[in-house]
């Protein structure tokens, strides 16, 4: 893989986050010019980046979304490479793409295949159709059909909206609930004041967070893979509903051929990605969420594995030919340090054995925010810790 023009073409990035981290490295170590989009909700140590050259704050969704994009594009050079990293701007994107696609080239889905496949509910039917394993669930919206579905339901259970938007993300401080049972059901629900969202009510796959799996995939415009990596979860925070905190690469074959057959039934391209749960009960692999149109949280480990997918996204946008990149390195454990820091926190208040807690960090290790090569963001995420804490020991 080799860049083509002696000056390369501006990549802009609508989300600075974890999943934004491996791009915005691979990109900015080749000389390529990156353009940062983040709202107010952005972690400082994710904006901090020495290889983001510009910085926009602005929403990530809707028409305000669409107008920044526009103006940015005109102070560019042509062509413009851009990506997304969260579902919000995938969708605005793909909503929009009329209007968006003379000023920048990008590998994203048509809104039809995001809006189905990001929506929970539409998941949900697309899976039943197409004969997907994937958990029985239900859906609810105001108080009589959430008391409905927590009577149908089996528990323990998973409560998670339709879309994982604004709303929801201000009302709970959690991606999922965990509910074990009616009661404690109702009690969330009420706890959160979830009855005007749109909720998904689903059953719980039993198994510990080593038994959730996922595949990252990088399609092209006539959905041939140019890079598949398989994985799975070695801690999530919070425990069993959260997001990654340590994923270990591992070869998983028959994940690989489900999530092929997902993606390409789907119309999917671009970056995307379908997450496993492996039942403890009989051994199955459930369907539990996919990744439509951009990175996903653990995208780093593809870079750490030895695949450079950026490259290879940034690339296919322009239109080059890409070869598919080779196998994946096995063994490479990927570690986020935001979560893993909480988790460390939950392990001294619990009065957990350290060892225990250290075991997954044996063997080749890579880092969600520490690099040699651009330390601002670890310094960034360390120094606000130690700011916080500072604060509170004064106000004692």
């Amino acid at each position: 893989m080799h860049m083509r023009t002696p000056e390369q073409p501006p990549a802009v990035i609508v989300g600075l986050n974890d999943a934004a981290m491996s791009i915005v490295r691979s990109l900015g170590q080749k000389g390529i010019q990156i353009i940062g989009l983040h709202d107010d909700n952005a972690k400082e140590y994710y904006i901090s980046s020495k290889y983001i050259s510009q910085k926009v704050k602005t929403p990530l969704a809707g028409e305000p979304l669409v107008s920044t994009l526009v103006d940015i594009a005109r102070t560019l050079r042509e062509p413009r490479v851009l990506f997304c990293t969260n579902d919000n701007s995938v969708m605005s994107v793909a909503q929009n793409e009329a209007q968006l696609r003379p000023f920048f080239r990008f590998v994203i889905p048509p809104y039809e295949v995001a809006n189905r496949h990001i929506s929970k509910k539409g998941l949900h039917e697309f899976a039943q159709e197409n004969s997907f394993l994937v958990p029985s669930t239900a859906f609810a919206f105001g108080k009589r059909e959430i008391e409905e579905a927590g009577d149908a339901i089996s528990f323990p259970c998973i409560i998670k909206p339709e879309f994982r938007d604004q709303t929801w993300s201000e009302k709970v401080p959690y991606k999922v609930l965990f509910a074990e049972s009616r009661e404690d059901f109702l009690q969330l629900v009420e706890k959160y004041e979830l009855y005007e969202i749109s909720l998904v009510i689903q059953e719980w796959i039993d198994g510990d967070d080593n038994e959730v799996y996922f595949c990252l995939a990088y399609l092209n415009r006539n959905q041939n893979p140019l890079a598949l990596c398989t994985a799975r979860k070695l801690r999530q925070y919070p425990h069993l509903t959260g997001s990654t905190s340590i994923a270990e690469t591992v070869r998983v074959p028959e994940i690989v051929t489900e999530s092929l057959r997902f993606l390409k039934t789907a119309g999917c391209i671009g970056f995307c990605s379908v997450e496993f749960k492996r039942s403890k009960r009989n051994g199955l692999f459930y369907i539990t969420e996919p990744t439509i149109g951009r990175p996903d949280t653990q995208e780093g480990i593809f870079l750490s594995a030895g695949l450079d997918v950026p490259c290879v996204a940034y690339l296919d946008a322009l239109g080059q030919e890409i070869a598919p990149l080779g196998d994946f390195e096995e063994g490479i454990k990927w570690i986020n340090e935001p979560l893993e820091f909480y988790c460390f926190q939950i392990c001294l208040r619990n009065g957990a054995k350290l060892t225990d807690f250290v075991k997954p960090y044996k063997g080749r290790r890579s880092y969600a925010l520490w690099s040699r090569r651009d330390v601002m963001p670890i310094l960034g995420f360390y120094r606000g810790k130690i700011m916080r804490g500072f604060q509170r020991f004064r106000k004692t």
